[in-house]
């Protein structure tokens, strides 16, 4: 009687032991995929598209000159170089997919934007340097374009910032 009263002892103890590490394997397969569910919902949330959007702005506003060089040859070299950088961050902006409808617009703005100040700093480069009137209004247009900028940067900074 003793020995069967401790084989089935040893049977249930064995059959707890298992069913704690099934339970235990269960419960860490569902905190994983819990985990997993929240990362995912966390890199779509506004505040994530919003430091994505403001990271590629902050980049493409770090890229264009303060101020102009001391020659002409100089200018256009930073002109150029600026062009190309913005298309690139036109690019960036164009390729980053975003679910907020209003970030959705401010990406198709900052891409906006970007395109034309390379266009406009291309136009300042390729303006005949003898036409004075062509030189100026070159620049007048890259002005204009880029006063567009900071309301759209005020814009987004209210959006994104928190309430």
């Amino acid at each position: 009687m003793k020995t069967v009263t401790r084989e089935i002892s040893k049977a249930r103890a064995a059959t707890r032991r298992a069913t704690f590490f099934t339970r235990k394997y269960a419960f860490l397969l569902t905190a994983a995929c819990l985990l997993t569910v929240a990362a995912a919902n966390h890199g779509n949330s506004k505040v994530s598209q919003c430091n994505r959007l403001v990271a590629i702005v902050n980049q493409a506003a770090d890229a264009q000159p303060d101020a102009l060089g001391v020659t002409i040859a100089e200018d256009n070299h930073r002109l150029k170089k600026t062009a190309i950088q913005l298309e690139g961050y036109a690019d960036r902006l164009a390729f980053t997919d975003f679910s907020d409808p209003n970030i959705q617009t401010f990406q198709s703005q900052f891409i906006q934007l970007y395109r034309d100040l390379s266009r406009t700093s291309g136009a300042v480069v390729s303006a005949p340097t003898g036409n004075f009137q062509s030189v100026s209004q070159a620049n007048r247009s890259l002005i204009e374009t880029q006063e567009r900028e900071r309301p759209l940067v005020q814009e987004v900074n209210q959006y994104c910032s928190p309430k």
